[in-house]
């Protein structure tokens, strides 16, 4: 038995310990001129609602925004295991869409320095009044935060302050969660000290 034949018998074993048949099945014909065709299953995907915060109530586009920002930057190195549990602790705020996107939020080379000087974010985030009132819609909105952000750690250490303007789209209900929840957000860098 050559090498290709051993790998097709192991396989036909493999299937048959399993429960599993290795039968030829014909194809389904291909529609005809006249329309007609074998209908295929719908595959549907079902969305998953986002973690809510208990107690909070999402009735407002302006409070949802500074909960999100404030999460954002609610980073300590004390409690957390890696700079991502801030966005996971955020995602109580947003939309089920940005829960998955959350990749790039575990990987600050900040963290390092952070955790050697066992260090937090201390943030002041207050609203931001530069959104037109022309954004606004029935079901979406727009908001801004402004953060200062300063690393503080133990023995007297303390990193840079930057100061942020971070906007936020907001959609209400629907696929989204219940109430207001942020759908995108823009983190633009207003200076550092």
């Amino acid at each position: 038995m050559n090498a290709p034949q051993r790998v097709a018998a192991a396989v036909i074993l493999a299937l048959a310990v399993t429960g599993c048949a290795a039968t030829t099945e014909p194809t389904p014909p291909e529609p005809s001129a006249g329309g007609s065709s074998v209908p295929r299953p719908t595959i549907v995907a079902v969305p998953v609602p986002p973690p809510t915060q208990p107690g909070f109530s999402y009735a407002n586009p302006g409070p949802v925004c500074q909960r999100f920002v404030r999460s954002l930057y609610s980073v300590d190195s004390r409690r957390d295991a890696r700079t991502g549990d801030a966005y996971r602790r955020a995602m109580r705020f947003a939309s089920g869409t940005l829960v998955g996107q959350n990749v790039a939020a575990g990987h600050d080379g900040r963290w390092t320095t952070w955790t050697a000087h066992r260090a937090y974010i201390q943030a002041l985030v207050t609203p931001f009044a530069d959104v037109p009132a022309a954004t606004e819609g029935g079901i979406t909105a727009r908001r801004a935060c402004q953060v200062n952000a300063t690393q503080v750690g133990e023995r007297g250490w303390r990193g840079r302050t930057e100061h942020n303007v971070v906007y936020c789209a907001l959609r209400r209900g629907g696929a989204v969660g219940p109430g207001w929840r942020v759908t995108s957000y823009e983190i633009r860098l207003a200076g550092l000290r």
